[in-house]
Order: C-alpha cells, then sequence, then structure tokens
C-alpha cells in the first residue's frame, strides 16, 4: 500500500458512502487506502477467528455469492472468517473493503499485508480513525459498528457464546440493518451464535437464492439485542489460541472430514492430524465412517 493511494472523504465528498449519510453519528472522516469509489452498498460477512475448515469455506463461498448479486463484501481484516471472507471476494473478481479499527494506513493483525495490499487494488482498507492510529480494544467495538453502518446485510458464519462477533450484530439491529446466519452442527461450539441468532429470528442462510432473498430484507425479524447484550464486551482477540487437538475435534464436529483434508485446513501434518484422531476414536471422542471421514460424537461435547 503505498501513500499515493491515500484518501480522505468528507460528508460532503462526492464518493462518501449514501449509506452513512443516513445513519446516526456517521464519521465526519473516513480514511483509506486504496480506491474511494469501492465504498459502494455491500454485505458484511462476519465470523470467528479461530474459525472451523467449515467456517473459512461457507464464509469464501457467501462472499462469491455476493460479488455475483454485485455487492461489496465488507469485513473487519481478522484472521479466521474475516479474511476468508475478503479472500473470497477477490478470488470472484469483486471488490471488498476492510474496516478497521486503528489507522488505514497500519496492518492490523501484522501478517495481513499482503492480503490488504491486494484488497487495496480493487478495494479498499478504510478507517474513521486518523492515520497512525494504533490498534485498541474499544476501537475494534467502534469498528464493528462502522462495518454494520456500511452494510445492507450482516452475515455470521461462525462465532461461539460469548463472542465479540455479537457487537457488530448488535449495531446492526440497532440501525435495522436485517441479519442472516449459517446454520451449523450443534455439536460445534463455533456454530452455538448463529444456530442461536436463527432461533431468535434471523435469516437463515443455506444457498444463493437465501442470500438473494435475505438481501430484500428491510430491518431485522426479530430483536435479539437483548438475548445477546451481556456478551459485548466478550471480544474474540480474548479468546486462548486452542490447542492442535482443539481445532481438529472443532472441526470434525462441525462437518465429517477426512484426515488429508484436516491437514490442508488446518495447515497440519497428516502424521498429527492421525495421531490426535486415533486418540480421540480410542476416547469415543469420534467416530471414524466407513468412508474414511471422523465426525465428533456428540457425548464428547455434552459431558
Amino acid at each position: 500500500m503505498t501513500k499515493k493511494s491515500r484518501f480522505e472523504l468528507g460528508l460532503s465528498d462526492a464518493d462518501y458512502p449514501e449509506v452513512l449519510l443516513q445513519r446516526q453519528s456517521a464519521p465526519t472522516t473516513l480514511y483509506g487506502v486504496g480506491r474511494e469509489d469501492a465504498l459502494r452498498p455491500g454485505i458484511a460477512i462476519i465470523g470467528a477467528r479461530n474459525a472451523t475448515p467449515y467456517g473459512l469455506r461457507i464464509a469464501a463461498l457467501i462472499a462469491t455469492w455476493a460479488v455475483e448479486l454485485g455487492y461489496v463484501v465488507y469485513s473487519g481484516g481478522a484472521r479466521g472468517c474475516d479474511q476468508a471472507a475478503h479472500k473470497g471476494a477477490l478470488e470472484a473478481g469483486g471488490s471488498t473493503v476492510v474496516v478497521m479499527g486503528c489507522g488505514a494506513d497500519l496492518v492490523y493483525p501484522t501478517g495481513a499485508k499482503q492480503l490488504f495490499d491486494r484488497i487495496a487494488q480493487n478495494g479498499a482498507v478504510i478507517s474513521e480513525h486518523p492515520w497512525k492510529t494504533p490498534p485498541m480494544k474499544h476501537r475494534f467495538v467502534q469498528r464493528n459498528r462502522l462495518i454494520a453502518a456500511l452494510s445492507d446485510l450482516v452475515v455470521v458464519t461462525e462465532a461461539r457464546l460469548p463472542s465479540g462477533t455479537l457487537s457488530t450484530v448488535h449495531h446492526a439491529l440497532d440501525l435495522g440493518v436485517p441479519i442472516a446466519a449459517v446454520p451449523g452442527s450443534i455439536l460445534c461450539l463455533e456454530s452455538a451464535a448463529p444456530n442461536r441468532l436463527i432461533s431468535e429470528g434471523a435469516f437463515p442462510l443455506c444457498c444463493r437464492d437465501d442470500l438473494q432473498l435475505a438481501c430484500n430484507l428491510i430491518g431485522s425479524r426479530a430483536d435479539v439485542g437483548t438475548l445477546y447484550r451481556d456478551f459485548t464486551q466478550a471480544d474474540s482477540d480474548d479468546v486462548a489460541e486452542e490447542s492442535h487437538a482443539g481445532k481438529i475435534f472443532a472441526a470434525c464436529c462441525s462437518m465429517p472430514s477426512l484426515p488429508d483434508e484436516l491437514a490442508e485446513e488446518l495447515g497440519l501434518s497428516l502424521a498429527e492430524i492421525l495421531e490426535v484422531l486415533g486418540h480421540f476414536e480410542v476416547q469415543g471422542k469420534v467416530i471414524r465412517h466407513t468412508d474414511g471421514r471422523y465426525t465428533g460424537e456428540g457425548s464428547a461435547v455434552l459431558c
């Protein structure tokens, strides 16, 4: 990202997003790197940082559908579902926008520089905070509000309960932005939040046609804000990193998987995968099917 690609948009500028002008407390200035005309109508795709392979796949797939329907994909640039959504939009030849909780000229998380550079070519990295503003926890809550405000629809892919992802949901509900969520296994902790959101009235998103229909919603189908209000202060940055074994088990719970698929998705060696699966199978935590796939056993989650 070069200095020449920076821009600043004020309330009276032609490229300032019209949707923000309709919201209360619109930022007086948006700072960005990339294309200032990228802030068009869009869909926010958000989810867990410690995502399962299922979560990563569906985030990228929904981003692809969003691009095909002519939308910009908004997300927060965090590892996990956010970055999967950004990558899915890019691979579909579309535009995507990262909304930062620090200055738009900084790279956070630090390992995302290459991705952010790609995004800036056909989209933008933006912030309501001035250049060089350092990342701090409270700024990411503000970031979530801006993601919701920029979007016509907020899609929740994966998130545990509690989760910082839900702060974006709360902001969206306050703004009248509709919520969609992707159902997942009831045995998978990462699907707890979207499953609960659906039970409380969020639009269930299972296919491309569902996304098209959800985009036509005006306002949310239910007020789930009260139910989740106590969780707004929990940020997924505070969740401890899971062990390799925990990640493998979560992946098996999210969907039946082959060992080589798990190795590729989780960035582990096949030997590591097989060793953990062997222990889990002996303990009764996973079941091996006749086709070689492994599934998390429900009793292991409920006990």
